[in-house]
């Protein structure tokens, strides 16, 4: 491209490819990037001599569309590549089910040169990527600010954990027959000096990849344990206390000692803890299994977050030891209106009775959708409409007048509503 002249510069990334790579093996996945490719190629042919699509590296793609500087005719273009792309693909008897994410920056609007419309595009894809995948979102100078924000926090990280700037809220886990709490899943948070209580959105990906993430996780296991063990000390025997794992936990050798040990100290009985990983990091991680395995046989709950996101869901349910899944909220916030979500969250309770795990879906906000995974028979919610993340002390006030679910109690007790008040989403 000449500099400063009109052109869409496309940065496409496929959504599940290093799945079928971990799946279904290497040559699998060449094929399906050959088949990319060619799609891309078709979804171009009118656009050009001089438009070309190449693979960057990895399952990262960049289409470069000369002479088009108008960014409605371009989205039409992206919107007619992610279509193509979400389509099946037939490969070694296998039928897939992709799509891909893409950042949209258009000279001379988003930058001079390709070098610089390359990287405002990745800016693009990385928002597209939040926002749940196969999208596209075009770069604005938002994106950029939001990136050396987001930079200035990864290197404030270090320093939060030295002056124990982190927190951890909790936010309960109700029955969906009566109400009643069965448990909290701890959230961290970050009490930055100058910019009051952060959610993890601005800096849990950037804490996740850094060396500090063992020592942070190392944390919030302990204090989980210590504030489960302070509530039933104060008379509020809740069923359990859920926890992330950060992926590097899952390969640190530390893991079983550092679980050992928080629960040790605090006194909390294991099987009220319970570590939740997602499904894509276990299918990445397989060698954590056995660490897991031995968690397990020491009556530490597993479960899996997030489910239903990944590639191979049923695969990790045959390597991990799990006792409980949870619904990724996206198909939740959409069961009252999709009859594809709706039916995917059927099919994962029942899928879910049959193989004796427990369930909880996440980001329940209506009446509606409680009254949907009710009528399936879903054990357990979380989520806005039942409370907000609390404080320590704000939670052990909320369980002092909320029913907590007795031991055993099973789903035949009777229907009793408890709700805080709706104030803040998970």
């Amino acid at each position: 491209m000449r500099d400063g002249s009109a052109t869409a510069v496309i940065l496409l990334d496929l959504d599940g490819f290093k799945d079928v790579n971990d799946t279904l093996g290497h040559s699998t996945g060449d094929q399906l990037l050959i088949e990319v490719a060619d799609r891309l190629k078709a979804a171009m042919r009118n656009h050009g001599a001089d438009s070309f699509a190449c693979r960057l590296g990895g399952d990262e793609f960049v289409a470069v569309l000369p002479g088009c500087g108008d960014p409605l005719a371009a989205s039409e273009i992206v919107g007619l590549m992610l279509a193509r792309l979400a389509a099946p693909y037939e490969i070694a008897e296998h039928v897939l089910h992709l799509g891909a994410s893409a950042g949209l920056a258009i000279a001379p609007l988003h930058g001079s040169n390709f070098a610089e419309l390359l990287s405002n595009a990745d800016l693009a894809l990385y928002q597209a990527k939040k926002d749940g995948g196969r999208m596209c979102r075009m770069f604005t100078p938002t994106l950029r600010a939001q990136a050396q924000a987001r930079r200035g926090l990864a290197a404030e990280l270090p320093r939060a954990l030295d002056r124990g700037e982190f927190e951890l809220f909790y936010q309960p886990q109700v029955r969906l027959t009566d109400g009643a709490v069965t448990g909290a899943e701890a959230l961290l948070r970050w009490r930055h000096p100058q910019r009051g209580i952060l959610g993890p959105g601005p800096f849990i990906d950037a804490l996740a990849a850094s060396a500090i993430a063992p020592a942070v996780g190392r944390w919030i296991i302990a204090t989980a344990c210590a504030q489960a063990a302070a509530w039933r000390a104060r008379g509020c025997p809740l069923g359990r206390i859920a926890v992330n794992l950060f992926p590097t936990q899952l390969r640190h050798p530390a893991l079983i000692d550092d679980v050992e040990y928080a629960l040790s100290r605090s006194g909390l009985p294991p099987e009220l803890l319970e570590l939740e990983i997602t499904e894509n990091i276990a299918l990445s991680r397989e060698e954590a299994a056995l660490p897991l395995q031995m968690l397990r046989a020491q009556g530490i709950k597993i479960a899996f977050d997030d489910f239903g996101t990944g590639y191979a869901s049923l695969r990790c349910l045959t390597v991990f030891p799990v006792s409980r899944i949870k619904i990724d909220r996206s198909f939740v916030e959409r069961i009252t209106n999709s009859a594809r979500d709706a039916a995917i969250v059927r099919s994962i309770i029942t899928m879910a009775k049959s193989l004796d795990l427990e369930v909880v879906a996440e980001g329940v906000e209506t009446d509606a959708q409680a009254a949907f995974l009710r009528n399936e028979r879903c054990h357990e919610a979380q989520g806005f409409l039942y409370g907000k993340p609390l404080t320590g002390e704000e939670f052990a006030a909320y369980l002092s007048v909320a029913r907590i679910a007795a031991p055993g109690r099973g789903e035949d007790a009777p229907s009793r509503a408890n709700r805080p008040p709706r104030t803040a989403r998970r």
